[in-house]
């Protein structure tokens, strides 16, 4: 793209004992050997097919040449400075990341952790809001989108985040009233209203039969979380929304009873073949803080 560029090296080590008048006092400051920038100096002046010093009574001379060169490098390596120093400093100054993510989600997982996020990119302005609403993202205004579905969506650049590994969770006093897995059917089940199947098909994946009628139906799994904690039944929630209320106790797993439901997360973005600083930098990010949760097993009341 650029056949007549010389090596930055080179050109580093011209303009310093050019400024400098000396190989000496250039291969201080660069921190190399006399050696060094004298080779570099010849490798230069090689490519350009140009003398650039005149040795003279051990005084070094730009040639006519060079002092015609020496302004426009100088300020083509200060241009290259001053975009690093910027980039270095300020990476996202002004822009802003518009992220929708499902409810359960965004307060179970992501709020906890974003402060965490801005303390990395403090200038980069973060809208966070919550929807489970199909959303078609090339037609948004989101930079990033997090959805679960049962099969990879399609048309969008998607990035699976995590498997849907559901537990059966209550608070400790509802526990202490079930000795096996089919006591369930004394308790009340907490349903997840916009998922009807999902107690049946947990049921035939850890080969349990239910046969209560106790239920209360709640359109998010945060919801459920909170009724869990309430003694108001039992529930299935995605493990990693229930950290912090495992370690607290008060939620814990009764029995083992592992299940990975058909769904799976998903982070979605527009299709592009290079994806913005803002938002790999919130890819990095998130994939991170899934990583825990993707072979994790978490503790079952003994």
């Amino acid at each position: 793209m650029f056949p007549n560029l010389p090596p930055l090296n080179a050109l580093r080590s011209f303009e310093s004992a050019a400024r400098n008048a000396s190989f000496t006092r250039a291969a201080k400051e660069l921190f190399v050997t006399h050696g060094a920038i004298s080779k570099q100096v010849k490798i230069l002046e090689e490519h350009l097919k140009v003398a650039l010093f005149l040795r003279q009574h051990c005084k070094l001379v730009l040639t006519d040449e060079a002092k015609l060169y020496l302004p426009h490098i100088q300020s083509a390596l200060q241009t290259i400075n001053n975009a690093s120093v910027a980039l270095q400093s300020n990476p996202l100054r002004q822009q802003s990341l518009a992220i929708n993510v499902l409810p359960s989600l965004t307060i179970g997982l992501l709020i906890p952790r974003l402060g965490d996020f801005k303390s990395l990119y403090p200038n980069l302005y973060v809208d966070l809001s919550c929807s489970d609403l199909a959303i078609d993202i090339s037609k948004c205004e989101y930079d990033v989108v997090i959805r679960s579905a049962t099969s990879e969506p399609q048309g969008v650049n998607a990035i699976k985040l995590m498997d849907e590994d559901l537990c059966l969770v209550c608070s400790p006093l509802l526990a202490a009233q079930m000795h096996c897995l089919n006591d369930i059917n004394k308790m009340t089940l907490l349903k997840h209203s916009l998922r009807p199947k999902l107690w049946q098909a947990w049921a035939k994946g850890v080969n349990v039969q239910i046969t209560t009628d106790k239920k209360y139906a709640m359109a998010h799994f945060s919801m459920l979380l909170q009724a869990a904690e309430s003694h108001m039944g039992v529930a299935l929630i995605p493990r990693a929304f229930i950290e912090k209320q495992l370690t607290d106790g008060s939620l814990v797993i009764p029995f083992a009873a592992p299940f990975i439901s058909p769904y799976c997360y998903y982070l979605l973005m527009p299709n592009s073949t290079n994806l913005s600083f803002k938002v790999q930098a919130f890819v990095d990010w998130i994939l991170d803080i899934f990583s825990p949760y993707r072979h994790q097993a978490l503790p079952v009341r003994k």
